[in-house]
């Protein structure tokens, strides 16, 4: 990244240790797959490329369920929500889901390159980062049929279901 790309996002961007993510969809990330990705600055430049490439093609690793406490698909993941990337240009650190209530159910896509993994809400679209879990998937209970089918819908054709850019994004 170039030192003046890294000064201008630094002018225009706002970044909040600490975040509720109480009503998603509110203000969805309206940046691009690459904006988001360069910010990761302590991925390596192959990985946030693979990634980006991923991201661009449509092609994640897992569909999952975002609830309350937990993350789950076909992988496990950590419950953390990190480096949230939201509206223009804003960054949260930490990301705290604990004003939903127990049945609240996001569909999102994960994609992951070595051992980093990109969350992508379907409800926003905000890039963010998760780590998958050291237990076993099993653990974890899949994606409601309804959450699957939804990102489905999009998968194929045209709308299809991929974040490279605003104007792709499907409402």
């Amino acid at each position: 990244m170039s030192v003046a790309f890294a000064l201008t996002l630094a002018a225009i961007s706002t970044v909040q240790p600490h975040c509720s993510w109480d009503r998603p969809g509110v203000n969805p990330y309206t940046g691009s797959a690459a904006a988001a990705l360069e910010r990761y600055s302590d991925i390596p430049a192959e990985i946030r490329a693979e990634l980006k490439r991923r991201i661009e093609q449509g092609q994640a690793d897992d569909k999952v369920s975002i609830k309350r406490d937990s993350i789950g698909g076909k992988y496990a993941y950590e419950p953390a929500i990190r480096d949230m990337h939201f509206g223009r240009a804003s960054v949260c650190r930490s990301v705290t889901r604990a004003k939903w209530s127990a049945e609240r159910d996001e569909p999102g896509v994960v994609y992951c390159a070595k051992e980093h993994c990109i969350l992508v809400p379907k409800i926003c679209g905000n890039f963010s980062r998760v780590s998958r879990s050291k237990a076993p998937a099993t653990a974890m209970a899949p994606p409601p049929a309804t959450a699957a089918r939804a990102l489905d819908d999009g998968a194929k054709g045209e709308g299809s279901w991929v974040w490279s850019t605003p104007s792709r994004r499907r409402s």
